[in-house]
C-alpha cells in the first residue's frame, strides 16, 4: 500500500499527514455497484460465519478463483473482492461483520428466468465447501426492453404463486416482480424488467434489491430467540409479582432475607439474557433501518393488481420486527422492575434496622440513666465508706496526741472532725468528675 504522504501534492508534503487519511478516504469507494447490463441473471448466497473464521473465507475466495483460472488474490485483511471469472460471468465477494456475501453475476440471453442447470452448475463445480451456514439464496432474472412482455397469467405461472408481489421502481425505468419465498431449488427469485437502457443503472438496482434480501433476512435473525424467550419473560415476570406482593407483608427479617436472595438472582438471571441478546437487538435495529432505506431508493410506484414491495415488507416484516422490538423493551422493563422492587426492599429492610436502632438507642440510654443513679448511689456511699476508715484513722492520731500528754478529749476530737472529713472528701470526688467530665474522649490514659 502506498503512503498517502506520497501522492500529496508538493505544498501537502510538508504536512504531517494523518496516518488513516488513505484507509478513511477509500472507504466510500469500497463497494462499488456493478457495471452490468441486462440481459442478466445474478446468484446471490449468504454464509453466516463468524469473525474468527475470515481466514477460512478467504481461503475459499482464492480456491474459486483457482476453480475459474483467475489469478488468486491476496486478500490479507480485505473484506470484499472481485474478479472476472469467464466471459460471462464475475464474481464478487463481500465480508460483513456477521455474515459473507458470494454473488455471481452470469450476463448472456436466456429464455427460462431461472433454470435448474444454472443452480446445478455453481453448486457442485464452485460453492462445495464455504464456510459458514447459508442463510440467503437468492436468484435475479434481469430481462432487457427488447424482451418480450410478460403478462400477469405468465408471471404467475414462473413462479407458481398467486401471492405475487411487483412494482414499478426506479422512476419507472424498471419493473421488479417476487414472492420472496424459496422455491423447490431453495432459492428466493426475483424477476426484473429493463424499461430504459439508458435510463438507470442496473447495477444499482441489483444491490439494492439483494441489500433488500440481505438485511431482511439478517434483521429477523433474532426473532426465533424471542419467541422462544416469551414464556420464559412471562415466568420472570409472574416471579416478580409474587415477590412483590410478599413484600407487602409484615416485616420479617429472616422472609426479606429469602426475598431479598431471590430478587437478586432474578436480576442476575435478567441481566445474563439482556447481555446474550443485546447484540441481537441492536444489529438487528440496524438492518432494519437498512432495509428501509434500499425500499426508499427503490421509489416504487404500483402495477394493477399487484401490491408493492414495501406493502409485502409492512404486512409481514415489520410485524416481526415489531416483536422483536417489543420483546427487547418488555425485557427491558423487567430489569428496571426488579431494581426498583430490590431498591424497595433494601429501604425497607433500612427502615426496620433504622427503628431497631432506635429501640437499642433508647435502651442504652435508659441503662445508661440507671447506671449513673447507681454510681451516684455508690459515690455516695463510697463518701461513707472513706469518711468512716479516714476518721478511724484520724482517731488513732488523736489517741496517741493524748497519750503524749496533749489535753483533747479525743470523742469530743473525732466528732468534730466528721463533717470536715466528709465534706472533704465529697469537693474531692466532685472536682474529680468535673476533671473527667471536661476531659474530651480519646485523651483519658
Amino acid at each position: 500500500m502506498n503512503d498517502p504522504a506520497d501522492r500529496a501534492t508538493p505544498p501537502l508534503r510538508e504536512l504531517n499527514i494523518y496516518p488513516l487519511r488513505d484507509t478513511l478516504d477509500r472507504e466510500f469507494h469500497a463497494r462499488p455497484y456493478e457495471n452490468v447490463q441486462p440481459p442478466l441473471r445474478v446468484i446471490h448466497l449468504v454464509m453466516v460465519s463468524e469473525p474468527s473464521k475470515t481466514g477460512k473465507m478467504h481461503e475459499h475466495v482464492v480456491r474459486l478463483c483457482q476453480h475459474f483460472g483467475v489469478a488468486a488474490p491476496v486478500l490479507d485483511n480485505a473484506a470484499h473482492f472481485s474478479t472476472r471469472c469467464s466471459e460471462t460471468m464475475s464474481l464478487k465477494w463481500e465480508r460483513h461483520q456477521e455474515f459473507s456475501t458470494y454473488t455471481f453475476f452470469i450476463s448472456g440471453a436466456f429464455y427460462e428466468p431461472f433454470s435448474d442447470a444454472l443452480e446445478t452448475l455453481l453448486l457442485t463445480t464452485s460453492l462445495g465447501g464455504i464456510p459458514g451456514d447459508l442463510l440467503v439464496a437468492t436468484q435475479i432474472a434481469f430481462e432487457p426492453a427488447s424482451a418480450p412482455a410478460r403478462s400477469l397469467e405468465q408471471l404467475h405461472e414462473i413462479f407458481g404463486t398467486a401471492n405475487l408481489v411487483g412494482s414499478e421502481v426506479s422512476s419507472g425505468n424498471a419493473s421488479v416482480f417476487s414472492d420472496f419465498l424459496a422455491c423447490q431449488g431453495g432459492f428466493s427469485r426475483i424477476l426484473v424488467r429493463d424499461h430504459n437502457p439508458t435510463g438507470h443503472q442496473p447495477g444499482r438496482l441489483v444491490q439494492h434489491l439483494l441489500d433488500i434480501e440481505t438485511y431482511r433476512a439478517m434483521a429477523i435473525l433474532g426473532f426465533p430467540r424471542m419467541r422462544s424467550l416469551t414464556q420464559e419473560l412471562s415466568r420472570m415476570e409472574q416471579h416478580l409479582s409474587d415477590l412483590t406482593a410478599s413484600m407487602s407483608q409484615d416485616t420479617d427479617h429472616e422472609r426479606d432475607k429469602q426475598i431479598l436472595k431471590e430478587l437478586m438472582r432474578l436480576a442476575g438471571e435478567t441481566e445474563h439474557i439482556s447481555a446474550s441478546s443485546s447484540y441481537r437487538f441492536s444489529a438487528g435495529r440496524a438492518y432494519h433501518a437498512l432495509v428501509q432505506h434500499r425500499l426508499e431508493e427503490l421509489r416504487e410506484t404500483r402495477i394493477d393488481g399487484l401490491p408493492l414491495i414495501r406493502e409485502f415488507l409492512e404486512r409481514r416484516f415489520s410485524p416481526a420486527m415489531r416483536t422483536i422490538e417489543a420483546a427487547h423493551e418488555r425485557l427491558e422493563r423487567l430489569s428496571q422492575r426488579v431494581a426498583r422492587a430490590a431498591t424497595l426492599l433494601r429501604t425497607t429492610v433500612d427502615v426496620a434496622l433504622a427503628e431497631q436502632n432506635s429501640s437499642l438507642l433508647t435502651s442504652m440510654d435508659q441503662r445508661v440513666k440507671l447506671q449513673l443513679r447507681l454510681q451516684e448511689m455508690v459515690e455516695g456511699l463510697s463518701i461513707v465508706v472513706i469518711g468512716y476508715y479516714l476518721t478511724g484513722l484520724l482517731g488513732y492520731g488523736y489517741k496517741a496526741l493524748a497519750r503524749l500528754g496533749v489535753p483533747i478529749d479525743v470523742d469530743i476530737t473525732i466528732a468534730a472532725t466528721i463533717p470536715f472529713v466528709l465534706l472533704g472528701i465529697w469537693l474531692t470526688v466532685r472536682w474529680r468528675r468535673k476533671k473527667l467530665m471536661e476531659t474530651p474522649p480519646g485523651t483519658l490514659s
